[in-house]
This record gives C-alpha cells, sequence and structure tokens, in this order.
C-alpha cells in the first residue's frame, strides 16, 4: 500500500515535470527552481532515480525512464481528480472517468503480461489505478462488491480470485485501504502540480484551501493514527495518576475527534473535552464522532496552531485557563504556518526536507529548524503545568529511504507536505530544536517507530518545560567508597558529555536515552508496585550495577521526582534509597561527583582489593527491589557474567525486578550494527595499517603513527584491546542463559541511531582510546589516527551500508526485564 501511493505522487511529480521538459535535462533546476520543483525532483530522489546532490539520473533512473510514458499517463488520469468537494468520492465516476480507466487498464493489462510483478514500477503503476479506483469505491459504498472494470484490476492484482470473491490477500489490504486517502485528498493539488511547479500558483492552507479534499483526509489520518493513540495510553495514565490532573484535554488539529473519543473511554467525564482544528470540516466530523463516543458537551473551536496566545484566549473565554489544560497533538506540528524565526547559529540545518515558503520559494534546512524552534517557543509559557502530548511524523533521507521501499511512506508523505507547505523534518533535527526551544522529553514515556529500522518515521513524546538538574543537597553521607580529592575527571567528564549534549543533565543524548528510558520506565512500575505495598519502616531499594557516570540513576531520579516518590512513601512510613556500584574509576568518580550529595544515593565500589565483592556485601545485607544493569552486560565475558548473575540474584529480594539494557550483544538483524563494531572495524584498519607491505602508501598520519610502534608491544597491546572491546561480542542469549537459573523474563530488541559525531566521541574518551590503541603512545597522534581513520574509513562505509542512517548509525539494543525466581 506504501508502493501504491508512492505510485500516485511519482506519476503525478513525471507528468508534470515532463511537461515542463526538465527531465531531459541535467539540472534543468537552474531553469526553474521554485520550492515546488525541489520537493518534486526530491520525491524522484527518494527513490533513488536522481542523485539528491548533483540531480542526475542513477542507474534505477534510467531503467525507470524507460517507462516514463506509463508514468505520465498514470499522471494524466490522476489529474482528473481535481475536486475538493466533501463529496467527491461518495458518487461513481462520471463516463468520461469511465472510460479513461478502462483504457489505461487495457494498456496496462498488457504490458504486464511481461512486467516483474515484484518490481517496484510495477506496483507504482499498480497504484496509480488501484489508489482511486478503491477510494471510489470506498466512497460510494461499493467496496464490497466490485464490478466491471475495477474487478478486472482487482483480480489481476490478486484481491479477487476467478469467482469474484475476496482472497486472503485481498481481504488484508481491505482493511488498509481507508490509508490510501492520505495521498488521495492531496489529488487535488497533484493535479495542478505543473501551475505550482512553473510559479503560477500557491498552495494557500486554511478554509478556502483549493488543494485538498479534507474530508478524505481527515477520515484517512484518523486510520493511519489509530494505532498511535492506544499506544499512547501509558503516557496518559501517569499524567492522570498524579495530583493535580489536568482539568480538560485539548486536541490541537483534532481531526475527526477520534483521538478525544478514545481517550474518553479511559477517562470517562471526569475531564473535559476540547478540540481543536483550523478546518471547519474536521470539526463537523469530531462533532459527529464524539456524540457517537458519548461526550458530554465537548468544546470544539477553530483554531490554528502557529499560535497559541489566541487559543488561551479563546479558551478563557469559555472559562478554562490554559495552563490547567493537557495540551495533546498528532501529527500537527509539521502543519504550522510557516511565519520564520530569525536567523540562529546553533540549529543543526540537518533536515534533508524540501520546503516551500508561503511566496513558494525554496526554504532552507536551517530557516525551517529556526522556525520550528520559534514555534514551540511560543508554547513553552502555556503548558508548564501538564506538558504537550505529541505525536509526530518526520521525513527522512532519500539516501535511507531508497533502501526501504514499501517499508515505509517517505516518498509520498515528505513528497505531499511539501508541497503543500508542511514542514516535517528527520527525527535528530526535530530533538535539537525542541532542546532549543527549552522543552526535553519524558525519556522513559518516550517511542520511536519503526522500532528497529534505521530511521524514525513516527515519534511519541511528552514534552515538558526543561526542569532543573536532580538537586545536590548536602546531606550526611552513607557511602562505603567514595573518590580521593585529587583524582583527574578527564576521563569521566569525556564519557558524560558522550552521554549528555554539552554535559547538561537536562538532556541525554538520543542514541542512548531511549533504551534507558526502557529500563526507567520499568525500574519506575516496580517501585510503584512497592509503594503500593510497602510497611512502615520499610526501605524501598534501587541498585544501579555498573552505574558509570550516573545515567540511569539521574534519569530514575528525574522520574521519581516528577512521580513524588519519597513524598508517597514518607506518607506510609518507608524511605528510599539507590544505590550505585561500579569499579572505582575516573567515570565513577565522575558520577560521584554529578549524585554524591543527593540525599537518596549510596555509592560503593564493587571491587576492593583486586578482588569482585559479592552485591550482598556491597550493600551490607540488605537486598533490593530492583537492579538496574544500564549499557553493562556486553563488557563481560561468560564466566563472568554468570557470577555476575549470581550475585545479582543473592541481592534482589524474591520476585524482585532486573531491568536491563545493552547496545552491543548480537546478533544484530539486518538493518543494524553493535556499538562497538565502528571501533572493531576501526582497530581492524589500524591493524591493517600496521601490517602494510608499503607504508610509503598510508595516509601521512598513519605512516607517522606506524613508524613509532615497537614490534614488541603489538601483543600486550593487543590484549589490552580485547580486554576493553571483546574482539567477537556476547549474545543476548548468553546473557539469558547465565540468568536462566535464578531468573525467569525475556529480552526484546530495538534500535537507535547514533550520530557520527558520536561515534567519534566514543573511539574518543581517554580510557577507550587508551587502551583501544595502546600502540600509538602519543595521545595526540593516536587521536589524529582515530579522526583519519573514523572519517575516511569506517563511519564512510558503515553509513553506506544497511545500518546507515541520516545522521549516523542504526545500533540494536538488547532489552531486558527478568525476575528473581521466588
Amino acid at each position: 500500500m506504501f508502493l501504491y501511493q508512492d505510485g500516485v505522487m511519482l506519476s503525478s511529480a513525471v507528468r508534470a515535470l515532463d511537461a515542463l521538459g526538465l527531465l531531459d535535462s541535467q539540472g534543468g533546476i537552474d531553469r526553474l527552481d521554485t520550492g515546488y520543483v525541489r520537493v518534486a525532483w526530491r520525491a524522484l530522489a527518494a527513490v533513488g532515480w536522481l542523485d539528491e546532490e548533483t540531480l542526475k539520473w542513477t542507474d534505477e533512473g534510467w531503467a525507470a525512464q524507460r517507462h516514463r510514458e506509463r508514468y505520465v499517463a498514470g499522471g494524466r488520469f490522476l489529474a482528473r481528480f481535481a475536486d475538493n468537494a466533501p463529496d467527491s468520492w461518495a458518487h461513481p465516476w462520471d463516463p468520461a472517468t469511465g472510460k479513461a480507466f478502462s483504457d489505461l487498464l487495457k494498456a496496462h493489462e498488457y504490458w504486464r503480461t511481461t512486467a516483474d510483478p515484484e518490481d517496484v514500477v510495477t506496483a507504482h503503476l499498480d497504484g496509480v489505478l488501484a489508489a482511486p479506483a478503491l477510494l471510489s469505491l470506498r466512497g460510494s459504498g461499493r467496496l464490497e462488491r466490485p464490478e466491471g472494470d475495477v474487478a478486472r484490476l482487482l483480480a489481476m492484482l490478486g484481491w479477487l480470485d476467478g469467482d469474484g470473491s475476496w482472497t486472503p490477500f485481498g481481504r488484508a489490504g481491505l482493511k488498509m485501504v481507508d490509508h490510501l486517502g492520505m495521498v488521495g485528498s492531496y489529488l487535488p493539488m497533484l493535479a495542478r502540480l505543473e501551475d505550482l511547479c512553473r510559479g503560477d500558483l500557491l498552495v494557500r492552507p486554511g478554509d478556502g484551501e483549493w488543494h485538498c479534499q479534507r474530508r478524505l483526509n481527515v477520515e484517512a489520518s484518523a486510520a493511519a493514527h489509530r494505532r498511535y493513540f492506544t499506544e499512547a495510553d501509558p503516557v496518559f495514565a501517569e499524567i492522570f495518576s498524579r495530583d493535580p490532573c489536568p482539568s480538560f484535554i485539548a486536541d490541537m488539529g483534532c481531526g475527526d475527534g477520534s483521538w478525544l473519543a478514545h481517550l474518553h473511554g479511559l477517562f470517562g467525564d471526569g475531564v473535559r473535552y476540547v478540540g481543536i482544528d483550523a478546518s471547519s470540516v474536521a470539526l463537523d466530523s469530531a462533532r459527529a464522532v464524539l456524540e457517537a463516543a458519548g461526550v458530554r458537551d465537548p468544546l470544539l473551536l477553530l483554531g490554528d496552531i502557529s499560535d497559541p496566545d489566541a487559543l488561551s484566549a479563546q479558551l478563557a473565554a469559555h472559562g478554562l485557563a490554559m495552563e490547567d489544560g493537557l495540551h495533546i497533538r498528532s501529527f500537527l506540528d509539521h502543519d504550522r504556518t510557516y511565519i520564520g524565526g530569525g536567523p540562529r547559529d546553533d540549529v543543526p540545518g540537518w533536515s534533508t526536507g524540501a520546503y516551500v515558503a508561503p511566496d513558494g520559494r525554496a526554504l532552507s534546512a536551517a530557516e525551517v529548524e529556526a522556525d520550528l524552534v520559534a514555534h514551540f517557543r511560543r508554547w513553552v509559557p502555556h503548558v508548564g503545568r501538564h506538558g504537550l502530548v505529541v505525536l509526530e511524523g518526520h521525513c527522512v533521507p532519500p539516501h535511507v529511504t531508497r533502501r526501504h521501499l514499501g517499508a515505509l511512506h517517505s516518498v509520498a508523505f515528505d513528497a505531499y507536505h511539501g508541497l503543500s507547505h508542511q514542514y516535517p523534518m528527520e527525527y535528530p533535527a526535530y530533538m535539537r530544536c525542541l532542546r532549543l526551544a527549552g522543552l526535553q522529553p519524558v525519556s522513559h514515556l518516550e517511542r520511536r517507530y519503526p522500532t528497529t529500522r534505521p530511521f524514525v518515521a513516527v515519534s511519541l513524546n511528552r514534552l515538558v518545560p526543561v526542569q532543573p538538574a536532580p538537586p545536590r543537597v548536602s546531606t550526611e553521607r552513607r557511602d562505603t567508597w567514595r573518590p580521593t580529592p585529587d583524582i583527574d575527571l578527564t576521563d569521566g567528564e569525556s564519557l558524560h558529555r558522550l552521554l549528555f549534549t554539552d554535559g547538561d543533565l537536562t538532556h541525554p543524548r538520543s542514541w542512548s536515552s531511549g533504551a534507558t528510558g526502557i529500563v526507567v520506565r520499568d525500574t519506575l512500575q516496580a517501585v510503584e508496585e512497592r509503594i503500593a505495598a510497602v510497611r512502615p519502616g520499610e526501605t524501598v531499594r534501587v541498585l544501579d550495577y555498573g552505574a558509570g557516570t550516573g545515567l540511569a540513576s539521574i534519569e530514575l531520579i528525574k522520574a521519581c521526582v516528577s512521580h513524588e516518590v519519597e513524598r508517597r512513601l514518607a506518607d506510609r512510613g518507608a524511605t528510599f534509597e539507590l544505590h550505585l556500584v561500579d569499579i572505582p574509576t575516573t567515570w565513577f568518580a565522575k558520577g560521584y561527583e554529578l549524585l554524591g550529595e543527593h540525599p537518596w544515593t549510596r555509592f560503593h565500589a564493587l571491587r576492593a582489593g583486586g578482588a569482585f565483592r559479592p552485591l550482598i556485601d556491597v550493600t551490607g545485607g540488605d537486598q533490593v527491589d530492583v537492579v538496574m544493569a544500564n549499557m553493562v552486560f556486553h563488557l563481560l565475558t561468560e564466566e563472568a557474567m554468570r557470577h555476575a548473575a549470581a550475585s545479582i540474584a543473592d541481592v534482589l529480594r524474591p520476585g524482585g525486578l532486573l531491568a536491563f539494557n545493552s547496545p552491543d550483544l548480537g546478533p544484530t538483524g539486518p538493518y543494524s550494527l553493535l556499538f562497538h563494531d565502528s571501533n572493531r572495524l576501526l582497530r581492524r584498519y589500524w591493524l591493517a595499517a600496521l601490517d602494510s607491505p608499503e607504508p610509503r602508501t598510508l595516509a601521512p598520519v598513519l605512516r607517522e603513527a606506524v613508524s613509532q610502534v615497537r614490534p614488541s608491544a603489538r601483543e600486550a597491546a593487543q590484549r589490552r584491546a580485547d580486554k576493553r572491546i571483546l574482539p567477537t561480542p556476547q549474545t543476548r542469549a548468553s546473557v539469558a542463559a547465565a540468568l536462566a537459573s535464578r531468573f525467569q523474563g525475556a529480552v526484546e530488541e530495538r534500535a537507535y541511531e547514533i550520530l557520527a559525531e558520536e561515534c567519534l566521541m566514543t573511539a574518543l574518551v581517554p580510557a577507550n582510546q587508551a587502551e583501544y590503541l595502546s600502540e600509538i603512545t602519543d595521545r595526540s597522534l593516536r587521536e589524529a589516527v582515530i579522526h583519519h581513520l573514523m572519517r575516511e574509513r569506517v563511519l564512510p562505509e558503515l553509513m553506506s551500508g544497511p545500518a546507515g542512517t541520516a545522521l549516523g548509525l542504526n545500533i540494536e539494543w538488547t532489552i531486558g526485564r527478568f525476575r528473581r525466581i521466588r
């Protein structure tokens, strides 16, 4: 179904570019450079037909050019659907459209007898016919009983069998027909794409819009978004578990009201429901949906997401204070009115989308990102009490999209949003803009979709104004370890900055925050279970095993503060403790600097006198309720993991939770790598340089480094490197096996993007580089070698492979939840 929608978009784009004479000219953008033209070019780049930098045809593009006339013919047929009246899909086609469909179908049937049915071009051209045909059947109530030419088409596609009954494939397809309305709703705009590209016409969103069949769009959006509404339920459950609760829920861009109706099913009439939309058509649909759901007295308002101040005044006129409500939106912030945020030096300019200004000119990534920062800053003053719950769709860069055709909606999604003056951007750029705007995600509630591919198409976040770092309160310490006053924290600071942007505790880096958030979420749930059953005089304890610089503990403290864990336990006569345990290193010393004055924390050395201590001895014989192991288990050999599992089991109370993650346990899926794979490849390139038969051919920095290595040092250096990063990574199966005798649970795999610059930072952490490339004794030379190999060899090689993302690599994480057997 994604490929069908791609076909609709591409046929329309090819028709327009062909009519403008641009398909036969390399660099045609120099002759006609509007924002709309750039969107059309980008759609062709997203399927791999053009190089997005040079706009030169690729081999795939030349192959597709052989079918140009078929795409053009399909685009001409699709241009017939230019009517945006609310009932435009409710009637059977007129005779002229029916004949055009019949003629196109006849030609397509003949061509398809020799075409490859598995080729994406075949799917594109199938979609040109199938999308409008299925939408017409749906809109006119004939979807279950297709006849005539449409039935012939569906039989050819395998949806109907010889006697006209639906096949299993067809039944599955029927469930997805509503989704075709996403691209179908923009057919009025695509019909006039040539005029847009030429600069003779502008899209002007609003109630007088000509470019979109809004009713179809609203219905398709509801169908596409419904899954995510259910996935967001835990976010709302957490918000409404605390006092005071929001007095109302306001869905900005409510569409047909489906999300509000869904939430009414959760919370009933205990909260008021407010729907806001820029379209009166959408509000009419919402009124009907909410009435059918039994929602009492919903408040429905015309409103613009770009103007929260105006919304505040509207709500006040109805007796509602904007800050008392929970504000939510689904796939809407990219549909804001472009106002411009003024020039900024701190926006990353990472977005690869093609964007159109209100006057039709092309906008740069930096302009769009600055506008998003300004947009969210307008919202910050209004959402300090309950925050925002935001579902957002993201564009995917062409070089990634082309590797996953059929598995994502980005070819069509990015194009019809760009043409209609909407501004989706890649997930890393979006998150950076939120930070600049003064918002931060609640990391233990975040979700990214899909979970394993090397891109983020959809994200779910609860956003709150930036909160202060965990308080540092001078208190009587009960640590059994603390660093010496003269310890050098340089190495620990380097790791800390790899985990937190600029070392700022309010902004954990995205590459590790997702998996850490899951560990924190599971830990928090276990703490909540204990609060419900705790008795006076008891202590709820969490142990952070291998705490390092304290990432997981910092994020857990944030969550516990938000949930008022300390106060609620005190009300029951109980207390809370957070025990951080690790090998005494500069990393752990940095953790002590960050959290050593927090009243909940207790610091303990895992090793004393060269030997590892049982955890039950570390805690002085006290058992704990939860053990977190954040980015630890991949560091352990099989034997060490067995010892660790036994030690963790002994310190956990029966039924206690072990929550862990690891970014370096194999095997990986087809679209991901392990965290240290870039470092392993770095070392292979370094060893190849050492063994080069022609040192004179090496890059100067490698030649200099090789010349200083003593052959006698290599064996010891290799042992140090293998100890630092296991040359053959452990597997999640080996970890599960080590836990099997004392625990019950399961693991899952998720993937998160690490930026190229963060891969480089990882290799440059002083302790990592000194151990991993110890043949090079001079630090400045060692760092120069790392810079050279990572930038020139390692990252280009890995980013061009299946795990390559927009800005880095897709890293597979193992997430585990295990209970100690009672």
